[in-house]
């Protein structure tokens, strides 16, 4: 209960928080400024002012947040400055600095590129083009003018020459940029540079920041395609996030028009990543092969949506990657399979047959995150602090790899802390906590482990290739080897019965290896490791061509063809 609780008060706090905080500074200034206390009340004004200008540049002018930013400075503006301004000329700037902020949301929405474009090569940035939220900004600039007007620090000729300034140059961008929108110049410009640039492909993503992953593991083999290419994004809130993540140029279009102007004759093929709503805008232009890659292999229901029939090709690792969809009743026309690998586990150190489990062995427990649908349920993070404790009981090291959507909600963020304390506690040492592990990549936390905990994820699908054994975490009972054919490699972990008993057949003989061998192949694909990515390289490839040269994209290889060979 008392976990419960602070989880509904850690997300109530994290909602509230910042709104509460512009508000309190809004309400703080506006009380100094009303009393007489200038000095205090403008310190105060222009600490909420450049607070109100940073996160609208950094996070933009989404309407709730503008909206926000807009009415706190309003209260500034109207309650604080004007009552301490005799002047009429500084009455008026104050009136209209008030009337820009409210304005600000309107117009920036008018007035922003609908297609933008960062390290595009032959990209020319027009002065002024860039500035966001110019009206919002010209109201902070103004009012932090008036504030150190009201507190004596600046005469009254200086303080109204600067709200003038600031009211012509943000009206003055703003415009620029309400002209340039209704023109299209922006799009034709990122338009033209695509045509200059001729890209072969786009790695598609519709997400929120945390899911950076997904893109990041495909990156490194889209690359080794030698094929040019750049990062369609959705959400603004991601383009900071790619620009970190990747060199290559980053295309941001937040609605479905400008989309198309990124549709050149060069483009052969779009990589899609995971299920997103927004991925059926990107599939609308049939000139091109649209590739689901998904994000990782497993047994989740992710892994055999209905809307992966809307691609012209679906990448899966091994035949499980096909035979999911058939058994969950999602009919797929079988061309449309392409059979990869996954080209991340080369990076995946192999166990030697029949090595034995170390004295004190060290125990990699990944659980995945809490999906927010029931059939995604598949978390076995609330029974995480009795896992990790079955864990030590049993003389194990652990390292605590936490999925990066554990950061999503609050309770989850409560169970981590838990089992990261509880490691820290320990009086062994020589664990890992999430924070800690975090620092390595997956791939690294499993090299450094001899087994591994894990719930019906990719980790676990990768986690085959490494010849170690394998506990699963689960809640299905009875059902789980037919609804999870993993299962039958694994040894089990009923996450509301004997945990003791689990782990002690995970660190003992390990009675899996040879069922993993076949389960492996069946899940990872028949490949050795030598030119084991480069299937998927390969394939890539194949799918860039044929979208260029206006194949049919059902020319494909199918499950059955010879990939084997490559």
């Amino acid at each position: 209960m008392n976990r419960h609780l602070a989880s509904r008060y850690q997300r109530i706090a994290g909602q509230a928080l910042p709104l509460v905080g512009i508000w309190l500074a809004t309400i703080l200034s506006a009380w100094f400024l009303l009393l007489g206390s200038n000095a205090g009340g403008a310190v105060l004004a222009v600490l909420l002012l450049g607070l109100l200008w940073w996160r609208q540049d950094r996070v933009g002018g989404g309407p709730q947040s503008a909206t926000h930013a807009a009415a706190a400075a309003a209260v500034v503006l109207a309650l604080g400055f004007v009552p301490t301004l005799p002047d009429p000329v500084l009455a008026a700037g104050a009136a209209a600095l008030l009337a820009f902020a409210m304005a600000a949301p309107m117009v920036e929405n008018q007035s922003r590129p609908r297609l933008e474009a960062h390290r595009l090569p032959g990209r020319v940035s027009m002065p002024l083009a860039g500035v966001r939220n110019p009206l919002f900004k010209a109201a902070c600039g103004g009012g932090i003018a008036l504030a150190a007007g009201a507190a004596g620090l600046l005469p009254d000729v200086p303080v109204a020459v600067i709200v003038l300034l600031f009211l012509i140059a943000g009206a003055a961008t703003a415009g620029y940029q309400v002209v340039r929108r209704r023109r299209h110049l922006p799009d034709r410009e990122v338009h033209a540079a695509l045509l200059a640039y001729r890209p072969d492909f786009y790695l598609y993503y519709s997400g929120r920041p945390e899911g950076a992953y997904q893109l990041q593991m495909w990156l490194p083999y889209l690359e080794r395609t030698g094929s040019r290419g750049a990062v369609l994004i959705r959400e603004r809130q991601f383009l900071d996030t790619a620009l970190a993540i990747t060199s290559l140029p980053v295309l941001l279009a937040e609605s479905v028009e400008p989309i198309e102007r990124t549709i050149v004759p060069t483009l052969g093929a779009i990589f899609y990543v995971n299920n997103a709503a927004k991925n059926v805008d990107g599939t609308r232009y049939q000139q091109v092969v649209h590739v689901h890659l998904g994000h990782g292999d497993s047994d989740k229901p992710a892994s055999y949506a209905a809307s992966t029939t809307m691609f012209d090709r679906i990448f899966v690792a091994g035949q499980a990657g096909v035979d999911r969809f058939a058994s969950h009743g999602v009919l797929v026309p079988g061309e449309k399979f392409v059979l990869v690998g996954r080209p991340q586990v080369e990076a995946i150190e192999v166990r030697p047959a029949g090595a034995p489990v170390p004295q004190r062995p060290v125990v990699l427990y990944a659980p995945t995150w809490r999906g927010v649908l029931a059939d995604m349920q598949l978390s076995s993070l609330a029974s995480g602090e009795a896992i990790v404790s079955a864990l030590l009981d049993a003389g194990a090291a652990v390292i605590f790899r936490a999925h990066p959507y554990a950061k999503r909600d609050a309770e989850s963020r409560v169970l981590v802390t838990g089992i990261d304390a509880l490691l820290a506690a320990s009086p062994t040492g020589g664990h890992l906590t999430s924070e800690q592990a975090a620092a390595l990549s997956i791939f690294d936390c499993m090299n450094a482990s001899d087994a591994l905990v894990g719930d019906v994820s990719s980790v676990v699908s990768d986690y085959l290739y490494s010849n170690k054994p394998i506990a699963l975490a689960h809640h299905a009972g009875d059902r789980l080897e037919a609804e999870y054919p993993l299962a039958k490699a694994t040894c089990l972990l009923p996450v509301d019965g004997d945990l003791a008993a689990g782990v002690r057949a995970l660190l003992s003989e390990d009675s899996k290896a040879a069922d993993r061998d076949t389960i492996r192949t069946y899940y990872l694909g028949p490949w050795p490791p030598e030119g084991y990515s480069q299937v998927f390289v390969d394939a890539c490839q194949e799918a860039i061509v044929v979208g260029r040269h206006g194949a049919s994209v059902e020319a494909g290889r199918s499950p059955d063809s010879t990939q084997a060979d490559s």
